[in-house]
């Protein structure tokens, strides 16, 4: 049962695509979100 639950979590974060989100997965919609807010704290600090 946990290596099937591992199975889902996995696909639903990194293989489901999300109309909301562009038709892109969870996570990189998540790693974009953190690669601008970086890039918003380096224009901010300079």
């Amino acid at each position: 049962v946990e290596l099937a639950t591992l199975e889902w979590v996995a696909w639903f974060n990194h293989h489901r695509l999300m109309e909301p989100l562009g038709y892109i997965p969870p996570a990189e919609a998540e790693m974009i979100y953190y690669q601008q807010l970086g890039q918003q704290a380096e224009q901010t600090c300079t």
